[in-house]
């Protein structure tokens, strides 16, 4: 490289060291008596489903078994269905869940889920009613199948909520 080059370089690898060295003592400037931030654990799982009938289905399934399961589970804070609005690609359905921790994804949702099930059981097999949730199912998983997962913690004391 020419001397340019290498005076650029030389700029470049020392903002890039002086930011890496900022970073911890920015972290432990803050207040300790305000205890550590608090956070929560967002899980995000990616599908691409095409507009058109399947994503009716998928859409169908995600309304009438996910949500209700989701909203019975004490485990989870938050959840929210997000469909493409804008960007690069109109396939993008995501589900995102909020937890308090990590123990709490794989935590059992115990009672209210087995009360949910009960209180909505599948209908009963043979009817038309069945073979079109099993045909929801079915195209539900073509999609989830190939879905993709990502696990973030929020810092919950920096939301606007």
């Amino acid at each position: 490289p020419s001397a340019k080059g290498r005076s650029m370089l030389k700029w470049t690898v020392g903002l890039a060291v002086l930011a890496f060295l900022a970073v911890p003592q920015a972290v432990a400037a803050q207040d300790m008596d305000d205890g550590p931030p608090q956070t929560g654990i967002v899980t995000m799982s990616k599908m691409k489903v095409p507009m058109g009938e399947d994503r009716g289905k998928v859409m169908e399934w995600i309304e009438k078994m996910v949500t209700p399961m989701e909203r019975a589970n004490p485990n989870v804070i938050a959840f929210y269905v997000l469909q493409h609005y804008y960007g690069a690609d109109s396939r993008d359905v995501v589900l995102v869940r909020v937890y308090k921790d990590l123990a709490a994804i794989e935590a059992p949702c115990g009672d209210p889920c087995q009360a949910y099930r009960e209180a909505n059981p599948l209908p009963e097999e043979g009817t038309p009613e069945r073979e079109e949730m099993m045909e929801m199912w079915q195209t539900f998983m073509k999609y989830n199948g190939r879905h993709s997962d990502e696990i973030f913690t929020a810092r919950l004391d920096l939301a606007a909520n």
